[in-house]
């Protein structure tokens, strides 16, 4: 109506409500508005169902488990990125995108990426290397550098130390894969802590 009270011709107004329903063709592929909201929707709701799922998986079942807590993260942290990533394939999908084309996109973008984010690259998949073969885990005291403290959080990207000044560091994954890391709670909880005296 607004648009119709600023000059806009009826018949214009209903060719574009009727494009919009419709679809409009973009290359091999035809979006519609309906379409679009409904992939939105898809996204926003798979998203928040994937999102509470994961809270009751680490809040109910696994502390009920014999899991030790960084293995509890690891699984938790690795539902969350499956369960993003098939909302994303099933919102790409309503859309009517044929997943090959996107494949083929990404293939052409991945050396763009390789060169262009090869830090984050990096980290990414120290981080999932970090997750799988869990040489640190979450509540775990390590040293790394000149740095000395407890594991907090392990995230795709980087881990959160506190040190025992209760200062958050945020390292890089990609560093406590390249460099030595000293594990002080690695197989198990006891540890020896030598503390020099005067006499």
């Amino acid at each position: 109506m607004l648009l119709v009270i600023y000059g806009l011709s009826p018949s214009l107004l209903n060719l574009i409500i009727n494009r919009a329903v419709s679809g409009v063709q973009v290359g091999q592929v035809t979006l519609s508005l309906t379409e679009i909201v409904l992939a939105l929707f898809v996204l926003v709701a798979g998203l928040f169902i994937v999102g509470r799922a994961k809270r009751w998986l680490s809040d109910q079942i696994l502390p009920r488990s014999r899991f030790d807590v960084g293995l509890q993260n690891s699984v938790t942290a690795g539902f969350g990125y499956v369960g993003s990533i098939i909302v994303i394939t099933l919102a790409v999908i309503t859309l009517g995108i044929d997943l090959s084309n996107i494949a083929i996109i990404a293939g052409a973008l991945s050396v763009g990426v390789g060169f262009g984010l090869k830090t984050i690259v990096e980290n990414f998949v120290a981080g999932i290397l970090i997750l799988i073969e869990r040489p640190i885990k979450v509540g775990d005291w390590i040293v790394v550098g000149g740095t000395e403290g407890t594991v907090k959080r392990i995230s795709v990207r980087s881990t959160e130390i506190e040190t025992f000044d209760n200062a958050s560091v945020i390292f890089p994954n990609s560093e406590l894969i390249a460099n030595a890391v000293v594990n002080w709670t690695l197989r198990d909880r006891i540890i020896r802590v030598v503390i020099p005296m005067r006499v």
